[in-house]
């Protein structure tokens, strides 16, 4: 059994990511363009209002409905950064659906406001990018793809 290589990159004072370089595979239906790496998973540890970590694996080969992401929003900085995009190249109507999927639970009975968004790129030049609110619900449904909210 081979080590895994780790090598360590620190952005900025709050940002470093660890690269774990061992060569693997590509097993998904994910491909490379010609001069970039396209993201095929991510994991995160969130940390949840009682103070627990719950790790979420984000599978962008799935039929998850998470194909096509050009964004992930993460706080209010964000969300009012998209919102005020989608206003200007979209409508107001659009931004305020952003605007509210980010301010409230998605569901009623959801245990806290979404932790993240995921802006898909448009399938054509007429249409509104699709936005998903994720991990606000306590239970996730595997078989059934998430809404958009616009």
């Amino acid at each position: 059994m081979s080590a895994k290589i780790k090598d360590e990159s620190v952005v900025h004072s709050d940002i470093k990511i660890i690269y774990d370089m061992t060569k693997k595979t590509n097993r998904t239906q994910l491909k490379a363009h010609q001069d970039r790496a396209v993201i095929a998973n991510i994991r995160a540890d969130l940390v949840l209002p009682e103070d627990n970590i719950l790790t979420v694996d984000i599978d962008f080969d799935s039929t998850s409905g998470y194909h096509n992401n050009a964004i992930m929003v993460m706080d209010d900085f964000g969300v009012e950064m998209i919102a005020t995009a989608f206003e200007s190249k979209y409508s107001k109507e659009d931004a305020d659906k952003v605007r509210k999927a980010w301010a409230e639970k998605q569901h009623q009975d959801d245990p806290r406001k979404p932790t993240y968004l995921l802006v898909q790129k448009p399938i054509s030049t007429n249409d509104t990018p699709q936005v998903f609110a994720s991990c606000g619900s306590r239970r996730h449904d595997e078989d059934i793809a998430p809404q958009s909210i616009t």
